[in-house]
């Protein structure tokens, strides 16, 4: 009797221990939704940004800037938080998938502070140092586009952890 009550608490523990793990995977799948989602609206006002620096509406740009800064800073806290779920599931490709959006909204977020740098130097026609302001803003970026390929491959190599 004993040992049949033993068996059923050890079936019991790996029963809540599992759910605890899929409890993690599925948040950090879920804020892997809204990570992209505020990667992608971040993008659009960023690219807006530049048009508006191309076109020399400043202010449009520095608008344009501050709503990206918004949408890459609440990607960054969502990253944040799934890679505490990641750490705490001890998956290693959750782990790498979750460091490496971190890494590249990081990226992003410098980017985006450059490009702001420079639209008050543009306005006062600083342009060589608005310029390397720019310069930097699109290096930043495509930087992070590294870290964004590498979560892709991740997500390709392991297709059955990731939801579509």
């Amino acid at each position: 009797m004993r040992n049949k009550f033993i068996v059923l608490l050890l079936v019991m523990l790996i029963v809540v221990f599992s759910g605890c793990i899929q409890s993690d995977i599925g948040k950090i799948n879920d804020l892997s939704s809204k990570i992209n989602a505020n990667l992608k609206n971040g993008d659009n006002y960023y690219n807006n940004a530049a048009e508006g620096i191309n076109e020399f509406s400043l202010d449009s740009a520095s608008t344009n800037c501050d709503k990206a800064l918004s949408e890459f800073k609440l990607a960054k806290s969502s990253a944040d938080e799934g890679l505490k779920y990641a750490q705490n599931s001890n998956d290693a490709v959750f782990i790498n998938y979750m460091k490496y959006s971190v890494e590249e909204i990081d990226l992003r977020i410098t980017a985006t502070q450059e490009l702001k740098e420079a639209i008050p130097l543009l306005k006062v026609k600083n342009n060589s140092t608005g310029n390397a302001h720019i310069t930097l803003a699109n290096q930043y970026m495509d930087k992070s586009l590294q870290y964004k390929y590498k979560k892709d491959v991740l997500v390709k190599n392991n297709p059955s952890k990731f939801k579509k």
